[in-house]
């Protein structure tokens, strides 16, 4: 099986300090990897990197194939960081959706009614078809994260990126996302990478574990709990203050 991302020797520098460095990586179809490190580890970066976002200083990026990154960003779902909208914001839920299809139809083109219904299936999968006409300000925290990933999955994407998708959440909030992930991972067999903070959040969902530390010092099952214990304890050993 070909992977749908290749990455090789990739190293990223912020100024004069290395945020990623050599990394090698492949994600196959179906995948489900978890994203978990210290602050400053990479983590976003990585994402960034496969988003053709951030360019390497060295290394390669393939997706899908191809080193052409503009070309298959419309396979990629993304859903980033700290989401934040004013009550005032003067759209619905469901315009917020359509959003996430003028990567692919144009920004300035008006969208099909095949366009609008592609939107109102991705409000129902993540079970929030019933708030499309509420204005998007007036929507929780929980509620505004499905709505993201709903934005996300508009366009029909191969590939869903999530960078800390749970951070504010109640659990309740974080419990009814995480099954959801899972249900889009095994429904539709969408790749999943998620970032989280909190390991219990990861274990129990993905398929594949990635820790990183500037590099990926571990790439395997989240089972291997013993290795991946003693992974943790000497990274954020290095990361005390002295």
């Amino acid at each position: 099986m070909e992977p749908i991302i290749s990455l090789r020797n990739i190293s990223v520098k912020y100024q004069r300090i290395f945020a990623l460095q050599n990394v090698n990586l492949d994600v196959y179809q179906g995948d489900y990897i978890g994203i978990f490190g210290p602050n400053g580890s990479g983590k976003t970066t990585l994402l960034k990197v496969i988003l053709g976002l951030i360019e390497p200083v060295e290394g390669e990026v393939k997706l899908f194939g191809t080193y052409n990154l503009k070309k298959m960003r419309t396979s990629i779902g993304y859903v980033p960081q700290d989401i934040y909208v004013k009550k005032s914001f003067p759209a619905t839920v469901l315009e917020v959706v359509e959003m996430g299809l003028y990567g692919k139809v144009g920004f300035l083109r008006p969208l099909s009614p095949e366009d609008k219904k592609k939107a109102e299936e991705a409000l129902h999968i993540v079970h929030m078809g019933h708030y499309k006409n509420r204005p998007i300000g007036h929507l929780s925290g929980g509620q505004l994260q499905k709505v993201m990933v709903a934005r996300a999955l508009a366009s029909n994407p191969k590939i869903l990126l999530l960078d800390e998708p749970t951070s504010a959440l109640d659990f309740v909030m974080v419990r009814d996302l995480m099954q959801l992930l899972t249900g889009l991972n095994q429904k539709y067999n969408i790749t999943i990478m998620a970032i989280n903070h909190h390991l219990d959040l990861l274990l129990p969902y993905c398929s594949r574990l990635l820790l990183m530390s500037g590099r990926i010092i571990y790439d395997g099952p989240p089972d291997n709990r013993e290795e991946i214990n003693s992974k943790i304890n000497l990274v954020f050993e290095s990361k005390k203050p002295i």
